[in-house]
């Protein structure tokens, strides 16, 4: 699962990025269990102008996301799928970003269709 979540980053998610280059400024991540919806704070503020994105794994396919933060950015998907030979429920797997967000404090909800078990990646970048 981790190198999809790499693969789809790399190769996907970095390239709308049309600048010189990617600083990784903080992650972190979460096991959240059994649940429809978690919440996840940055360690540091986030910096006016940087680049959010939000890895996801559910343990079950055809998962429906919706992604969310206290500071009120707008999350796009950059891709999404579902793993269906994973018996017996399968996964879906998905990238969210942010651009250009507001900056300070901020709290990152991501909520899913069905219940089954969540986990999810918060990363905040920079252009340099």
């Amino acid at each position: 699962m981790k190198r999809a979540f790499l693969f789809v980053f790399l190769f996907v998610v970095l390239p709308r990025v049309t600048e010189a280059g990617v600083a990784l400024v903080q992650h972190v991540s979460k096991d959240a269990g059994t649940t429809t919806s978690s919440s996840l704070s940055f360690v540091s503020n986030n910096t006016q102008g940087n680049w959010l994105a939000v890895c996801i794994r559910a343990g079950q396919s055809g998962e429906a996301f919706s992604v969310s933060d206290s500071l009120g950015n707008v999350y796009r998907r950059a891709a999404q799928l579902d793993v269906t030979v994973d018996t017996p429920n399968g996964d879906t797997l998905a990238v969210f970003y942010a651009e250009n967000v507001k900056g300070g404090p901020n709290t990152i909800t991501v909520s899913e269709s069905i219940l089954a078990t969540l986990r999810f990646a918060i990363l905040d970048s920079k252009l340099v």
